[in-house]
């Protein structure tokens, strides 16, 4: 079958044995950061972290084919922003094409652009590239504070994510995007939020 310039692959869904919790001990991983959701904030999150050399984890519930089309083919554009973000904004997306080949950025009628699910696919491969570990198809249904071993108080250092196939211990927890953020009770200081509501300037991660 013959797609259309940026048509993306059809849905596959996630295997059955990733969607019911393991009967057994999980095993743990380790990382620097986990980041949850793997849309555009999350994608591109991991691929700025990558690329300062820390170990990255990024999850996601979904298999990736949804996740990149359900950003759908509407465009960010830079209309209204900043001359300063804009220019910063199309330095980062040209960082990205040349990281994965892909044509992203677009002119049209004078106004710069980028089509969401083309970029969102775009920036989960340039993260790869520099090394995040992707788990699409592994939800995370909890996380909570890691206690320090030995200390004379009780204190917390980084968080447990615990997904339904592993439990990934991170110094560090970024929740992107709207749902993700909805697993942070407020009891773990090591977890932080990103959001960007569309943002034309995701990979600067300045919205």
């Amino acid at each position: 079958m013959i797609r259309a310039p940026g048509e993306l692959e059809a849905a596959v869904p996630c295997p059955p044995s990733l969607l019911e919790p393991s009967p057994t001990a999980l095993p743990t991983l380790t990382t620097d950061v986990a980041v949850v959701g793997a849309e555009a904030a999350g994608a591109a999150t991991a691929w700025h972290l990558a690329r300062r050399g820390l170990r990255v984890t990024l999850l996601e519930r979904r298999p990736a084919g949804e996740v990149w089309r359900s950003a759908g083919p509407s465009p960010w554009t830079d209309a209204g922003l900043p001359s300063r973000l804009a220019s910063e904004a199309a330095r980062l997306w040209r960082q990205v094409e040349l990281a994965t080949g892909a044509t992203l950025l677009h002119v049209v009628g004078g106004v710069r652009q980028v089509r969401a699910d083309q970029a969102t696919a775009a920036l989960t491969a340039a993260a790869t590239a520099w090394g995040a570990e992707l788990r699409h198809c592994d939800e995370v249904v909890g996380i909570e504070g890691a206690a320090v071993e030995g200390a004379a108080v009780e204190r917390t250092a980084g968080a447990l994510v615990r997904t339904r196939s592993v439990t990934v211990s991170a110094a560090r927890v970024v929740l992107a995007g709207a749902g993700p953020a909805a697993l942070h009770d407020g009891g773990a200081a090591a977890v932080g939020t990103v959001t960007t509501a569309g943002c034309f300037a995701i990979p600067a991660l300045t919205c």
